[in-house]
């Protein structure tokens, strides 16, 4: 471009030729000017080949790198994964290490508190020695102590006097005191003293001391002799309900009110079941089939129970000869005898419901005395905790006691009430219907009614 600028500025201060020799200087001028820009143009071509080949070389080299790049980081990766796992099994054996030397120093510290009462001193050695020596000590206490070995000593009796006697080792787990006046199994007292509490294996205690071996002992097995024992007595029924404190009481009362009323209404029930039934219907509808009104009203009155009297009223509606006379005089009775056979059914039921709920009552109680307990003395002392403890637990469970079979007899019962007044209905309905079109169930015709025990017409 600058030659195409200078030649501009030529032409307009050099002289101007002849036209002919314008256009002809001109054009060798343009030619040479694009001759040359084609030779800086192919100059650029190739230099720009020449860069894209660099270019192209470079970026494959790059390319190059970052694939061994990727292997190696793939390479460290899993180099990498590998040394965390055998760092994570090191850190597994040294914590092993860690558990069994302290299971080992926890197996020394026992083996020298067991065996501190039998004059074994650890060695000051290795571990493995010190545990040799320890087996070897027990092999030759277990010797010399395994078996029956009769000795002087004292013990206490039940009432705490201490006396003297023999002292019948088995081993060293359990022990037997032997007097002229008490003999039986001993229990550690603490210290390595022994109590006859409670009092038992006499028999077995002077056997062995007499040097007989018994084909049976009675005795009590101990681990240590150095912590007193103290051997729990069966409570009694009264002991239990006393420690549920007076709510205790209360369930126990009203669970024997239960029992009663279960018993009554159950014989009730009974009695009432008790009255011929279907037999007395078949020989009342007999009788009024054959029009023996008088029989029939003695078939009934010679029977006591709710079938006779709910047939008397049937009887009675037959003798007015109005139909809704009949059906109030024995719906009046099937009410009177329905009475009956619910009585004391919703008693049981509220006992059963009422029984839980003062468990539940009990419970609450407990827990606050216990934690009246706690706020005073604190936790330290389990046995000041137990009381309460004790009372809500026994609250409860008497409670369960008295309603779980209340609610299942009461429920059996009501269930038996049912049937019964189901049954009385049936069978005043069916006298009823024999009253109106006589014998029922397909059988022979009857004779004819008298007019006293003739079917009642259908009101109009």
């Amino acid at each position: 471009m600058s030659r195409l600028a200078l030649l501009a500025a030529l032409a307009f201060v050099l002289p101007v030729p002849a036209p002919a020799q314008e256009a002809d200087a001109l054009e060798r001028a343009w030619q040479k000017e694009y001759a040359f820009l084609e030779a800086e143009q192919r100059a650029l071509t190739d230099r720009l080949k020449a860069v894209e080949r660099e270019n192209a070389d470079a970026r494959g080299r790059a390319q190059a790198r970052l694939a061994q790049t990727q292997r190696d980081v793939l390479a460290l990766g899993l180099e990498a994964d590998a040394l965390t796992e055998a760092l994570r099994e090191v850190e597994q054996q040294a914590e092993r290490a860690t558990e069994g030397r302290a299971h080992l120093e926890g197996l020394l510290e026992a083996t020298q508190r067991g065996l501190a009462g039998y004059g074994f001193v650890a060695p000051a050695a290795e571990d493995t020695q010190k545990i040799t020596a320890a087996f070897a000590a027990v092999q030759a206490a277990l010797a010399a102590r395994s078996g029956v070995r009769v000795e002087p000593g004292s013990f206490f009796l039940a009432d705490g006097r201490r006396v003297e006697g023999q002292l019948v080792r088995l081993g060293d787990v359990a022990v037997y005191g032997v007097t002229p006046a008490a003999a039986g199994a001993l229990t550690p007292a603490g210290g390595g003293r022994f109590k006859l509490d409670p009092p038992g294996g006499e028999a077995t205690a002077r056997a062995l001391a007499a040097g007989r071996r018994p084909a049976s002992l009675d005795l009590f097995l101990f681990e240590s002799a150095d912590q007193n024992v103290e051997v729990r007595a069966e409570k009694t029924p009264r002991q239990i309900v006393e420690a549920g404190g007076a709510i205790a009481w209360v369930i126990v009362g009203l669970g024997a009110l239960a029992g009663l009323l279960v018993v009554a209404r159950a014989l009730l029930l009974l009695l009432a079941g008790i009255g011929g039934g279907r037999r007395l219907l078949t020989a009342v509808e007999d009788r009024l089939v054959d029009g023996d009104m008088a029989g029939a009203v003695a078939s009934c009155q010679a029977v006591r129970g709710p079938t006779a009297r709910v047939l008397r009223a049937v009887l009675r509606g037959v003798v007015t000869g109005e139909r809704g006379d009949m059906e109030q005089l024995v719906s009046e009775r099937l009410v009177a005898e329905e009475r009956r056979l619910d009585r004391f059914g919703s008693a049981i039921l509220v006992a059963a419901a009422v029984a839980p709920l003062l468990g539940l009552l009990g419970t609450v109680t407990g827990m606050i005395s216990t934690f009246d307990v706690i706020t005073e003395f604190g936790t330290g002392n389990p046995k000041l905790l137990s009381g309460g403890i004790s009372e809500a637990l026994i609250t409860t469970e008497l409670g369960l006691i008295v309603a779980i079979p209340a609610l299942l007899l009461g429920n059996l019962l009501s269930a038996m009430a049912a049937g019964q007044k189901s049954r009385l209905e049936e069978r005043a309905l069916r006298l009823m219907n024999v009253a109106r079109v006589g014998r029922l169930d397909d059988a022979p015709p009857a004779r004819a009614v008298p007019r006293t025990a003739q079917p009642l017409e259908e009101p109009a």
